[in-house]
């Protein structure tokens, strides 16, 4: 049994083929389904609708499970889909609703929750694929927002033609803090600036995520030197800035 998963863009779409078939289904996958869309905001309490489409020749049955992905495992619990199971002929359309109940209690802030759509062949059909697709749904729950992060300690690694710094962060706040473009890292030699580092990790931080920032630097630079590494986190929202003491 072959699976697969798809995550990103507008509409998520995967074809599973098999040995051509005669008629009008010889050109046709025996596995096609598609979600629209695969990344959706969802404000709590409320609800919003996903479309899926079997464009497949074989009717498949589609299971719908939850799995959260932040911090907080009983968020999968806040969010109810219906129906949990349908069934999907050739050519046909259906519609999940997706609907937000989290408790009266729980945390403000973003809840990442992955919903899996998984097929599974008709009693006697033909079909021997399993298609799983994942719709990312950023359940937001009203409340105190707090933008917050924190950079850990650095760890070197010398190479031949390179020096390589490894420093861990940590989204401490309750919604995602954006990395891509906000991470500056700055190389000083006696008060002056002597390079500047491009950061590479991830594009962004889940609430609760950790994560590690790599830095390169392969200039002729030696002794003892200064990394500043600075994270923006967004208009009003003090920065986060650490330096660091690197020997080279």
């Amino acid at each position: 049994m072959k699976s697969a998963l798809l995550l990103a863009g507008l509409t998520a779409l995967v074809l599973a083929s098999a040995p051509s078939a005669a008629g009008a289904d010889a050109d046709r996958p025996r596995v096609a389904l598609s979600v629209s869309p695969a990344r959706l905001a969802l404000a709590a309490p409320g609800a919003r609708t996903i479309k899926l489409r079997n464009d497949g020749a074989e009717p498949v049955i589609v299971d719908v499970t939850r799995r959260a992905l932040g911090p907080q495992p009983a968020a999968e619990t806040w969010l109810q889909v219906s129906p949990a199971r349908l069934v999907l002929h050739s050519g046909e359309n259906a519609t999940l609703t997706l609907r937000a109940s989290p408790p009266r209690l729980a945390e403000p802030g973003e809840h990442h929750i992955l919903v899996l759509l998984t097929t599974r062949p008709l009693q006697g059909g033909r079909v021997s694929v399993q298609v799983r697709l994942g719709v990312r749904i950023r359940m937001v729950v009203p409340g105190r927002i707090v933008r917050d992060a924190a950079l850990g300690g650095l760890r070197l690694r010398r190479s031949r033609n390179a020096l390589f710094m490894f420093v861990w962060v940590t989204n401490r706040g309750n919604v995602t803090v954006p990395l891509r473009g906000r991470v500056t890292a700055l190389l000083l030699r006696r008060g002056q600036r002597l390079a500047q580092l491009i950061p590479r990790g991830p594009h962004a931080l889940l609430p609760g995520a950790r994560a590690v920032l790599a830095l390169r630097y392969g200039g002729r630079g030696r002794g003892l030197l200064t990394a500043i590494i600075r994270i923006r986190l967004g208009p009003g929202v003090r920065a986060v800035e650490r330096r660091y003491r690197v020997r080279l």
